[in-house]
């Protein structure tokens, strides 16, 4: 038995070839007929700084976001592989706990791929269906961080559950149901409407939050996709997604907020709590064009709030919209099965040179509900070198705007977000990025 596993271990090891890039990450790749395993990972490391940074109280009293600073935004390390010809598995663990998350298992699931071609069931934590930028990794997406807009995903990303996505050549449909995260935040208590800038608690309101598995939140998800025009350098892309989520008897409230476009600074410019939510509504369109080195991409995203009581429904929205061109001549690597973007193809001993340009919105605010949590948007210009397949440097400049919280409170407000931040920042970042 002994000697079988040294000559097993042996076998596994020969098996390694050098690096080679993979749809997730760069990996350590062992492969035989009979199953493949493979290793990798990623380090994301940020820098940012902020300009017209504080925000002015009525009485004269000052905040800002604070100074310079860093941190490991992203240091994961995953698994992947197939067992036989039609089950897949992976498991990613994040390290950090920046970003609004925490340290533990993100993508942890196995699938079975043999009931049709084209066809795929997963089983585990994965993804729901939101928009594209939120389902490319970030290892590929053009900008270190997504847009605003991704402040309404409070109840997506990953979760644990059951999708079943079925593809073609061009196109995808996918639909998925969805329990809780293995990282779920309930919100258990919930009164008042006014929170306070400088401390980031709140005044009137009683808001916790603790760590459960059991909230009794679930999600519906669905995505359809289609390419009608398909090759390399050459994409035309339409997309919808569809989520409807249920809320426990737990959640006495539904929070939705974002930071600027920067995960070093920990305010939340925009934030709203909704209290006693049902369920909740929200829709995506998207779109996405490449023609040689340039690209274009955009998305609208709608959301409603149903709450119990006969409270009245909370509507939000936001959308984005960006460029980008390359410098080199290669064109973003687009693909049309998922409807997703990967790493960039082709980099040249020289490295790879992009440039890109997005403009981002995100409204929080209903006053027939009561919610006023700021309106905001972003103008983000970035400039990016892949040096090769593992390495890529970014650096962003972004200015962000909020308006739209009134100075006083308001008659009827069952959320009023605090109004000194209502102004503008400017936000200088950079990356680099290391896939292994």
């Amino acid at each position: 038995m002994k000697k079988r596993f040294i000559l097993v271990a042996i076998a596994t090891i020969s098996a390694i070839p050098v690096l080679a890039q993979a749809d997730e990450s760069t990996v350590l790749h062992a492969k035989n007929d009979d199953y493949s395993l493979m290793l990798g990972g990623r380090i994301q490391a940020d820098y940012a700084t902020y300009f017209n940074k504080s925000f002015l109280a009525p009485n004269g009293s000052v905040t800002d976001m604070g100074a310079a600073g860093a941190i490991l935004r992203r240091a994961r390390i995953f698994t992947a592989g197939k067992i036989g010809e039609d089950w897949k598995f992976k498991f990613q663990y994040e390290f950090t706990q920046t970003g609004g998350g925490a340290a533990g298992f993100r993508d942890a699931y196995f699938a079975y791929t043999g009931l049709m071609p084209g066809n795929t069931i997963t089983l585990g934590q994965a993804k729901t269906f939101f928009t594209m930028d939120q389902l490319n990794s970030s290892n590929d997406n053009v900008f270190m961080e997504r847009p605003l807009l991704e402040g309404l995903d409070t109840y997506g990303d990953r979760r644990m559950g059951l999708k079943i996505t079925q593809s073609g050549e061009n196109w995808m449909l996918g639909l998925g149901g969805f329990m809780n995260a293995l990282d779920e935040k309930v919100y258990t208590k919930y009164s008042g409407v006014a929170r306070t800038a400088y401390t980031k608690t709140e005044t009137v309101a009683s808001i916790s939050n603790s760590t459960s598995n059991q909230s009794g939140i679930y999600t519906i998800s669905g995505r359809a996709t289609y390419a009608p025009l398909h090759s390399y350098g050459n994409d035309l892309y339409f997309g919808a997604n569809l989520n409807y989520t249920g809320f426990g008897d737990k959640n006495a409230a539904a929070f939705y907020g974002t930071r600027p476009e920067t995960s070093v600074a920990g305010t939340k410019l925009l934030e709203a709590y909704v209290s006693n939510p049902s369920s909740q509504f929200n829709y995506t369109l998207e779109t996405a064009a490449v023609a040689g080195p340039f690209s274009l991409e955009g998305a609208y995203v709608g959301m409603n709030v149903s709450r119990s009581l006969g409270l009245p429904t909370a509507s939000f929205n936001g959308y984005y919209v960006q460029a980008s061109y390359t410098l080199t001549g290669q064109p973003r690597n687009f693909k049309p099965k998922l409807g997703e973007f990967h790493y960039l193809k082709d980099i040249g001993p020289g490295g790879a040179w992009e440039v890109a340009l997005r403009y981002d919105r995100l409204n929080l605010n209903d006053a027939n509900a009561g919610i006023y949590g700021g309106r905001g948007d972003a103008i983000t210009a970035g400039i990016n070198w892949y040096a090769n397949e593992h390495v890529r440097l970014m650096l962003d400049y972004s200015h962000g705007h909020v308006d739209g919280i009134p100075s006083t409170q308001p008659v009827g407000a069952t959320w009023w977000n605090d109004p000194r931040y209502n102004s503008d920042l400017n936000i200088l970042q950079f990356r680099g990025q290391f896939l292994f």
